[in-house]
């Protein structure tokens, strides 16, 4: 599901694939789930996942600090993030999705389902500290697809990615990259693909800087301006070029890690 890129969004969404639809729209005026709102998402499969891997006892309720979070998802751990994170658990709540299955010429189903089941947030207090504790349900479907199928893992890196359009661009190469060399799509397609709303031109330009930049954990992008096509390159590859790819992005992890300290120093 393509996820607004702003907070705030009530607009309902379409989208269409033969007789299959699916129509997003939010019960909440708080809005619809934005992409950064998946960083739960990603967070609680990752604990889940790791219950699995270690053989221990797994359930659709997953218990969290929101310190922990903070800290794995590369997010500010003042009081701002911490009333941030209650909205964002309302949207994941609040977004509703409905489809329609088809079985037959006679037959089909309608099935309605949400991003999260439920939440909340345990507070209690051991003299002067707050022990803060985060409880999510996983709706079934969501629960079902991660311990029956293999999930892609994605990189920590996902986290410092700061842009919105840019994480959207990031889960398309993984997708449809995956652990493949590179992908090839014209410039109208991606943008479809993205769900944002900006003119095709502004888009352009964005590409550009990205491909200027290359600044995307795993994977480099470039831009044909002749034929108006982009192309993902995966930088796990064994070849000459994908290995400078990845000396290129350690050089850029490297400096991000030390504007991180410096700032954490000032603050």
């Amino acid at each position: 599901m393509r996820q607004p890129l702003k907070g705030g969004d009530t607009k309902v969404r379409q989208y269409s694939n033969g007789n299959v639809t699916v129509t997003v729209r939010s019960a909440a005026e708080i809005g619809l789930a934005t992409v950064f709102d998946k960083d739960i998402w990603i967070y609680a499969i990752s604990k889940l996942q790791e219950a699995i891997n270690n053989g221990k006892p797994i359930s659709r309720t997953i218990a969290f600090t929101p310190y922990d979070f903070f800290v794995t998802t590369n997010r500010d751990k003042g009081g701002k993030s911490y009333k941030e994170l209650e909205k964002t658990l309302e949207r994941l709540a609040g977004t509703r999705i409905t489809t329609n299955i088809i079985y037959s010429e006679d037959k089909q189903e309608s099935i309605g389902f949400g991003l999260i089941d439920s939440w909340r947030i345990l507070e209690e207090k051991k003299g002067k500290l707050e022990i803060g504790m985060i409880e999510i349900t996983l709706p079934d479907w969501l629960y079902q697809a991660i311990t029956k199928t293999k999930v892609l893992q994605i990189s920590s890196d996902y986290f410092r990615i700061r842009k919105a359009i840019d994480r959207r661009l990031y889960e398309i190469a993984r997708k449809h990259c995956g652990n493949q060399h590179e992908f090839t799509i014209f410039l109208e397609n991606l943008l479809k693909k993205t769900g944002s709303s900006t003119a095709l031109k502004y888009f352009r330009s964005e590409i550009k800087k990205l491909s200027i930049l290359n600044d995307l954990p795993d994977y480099e992008i470039s831009f044909d301006p002749s034929t108006d096509k982009v192309t993902f390159k995966n930088r796990n590859q064994n070849t000459p070029q994908a290995e400078a790819s990845r000396k290129r992005e350690k050089g850029k992890k490297e400096v991000y890690k030390i504007k991180k300290t410096l700032l954490n120093k000032i603050n």
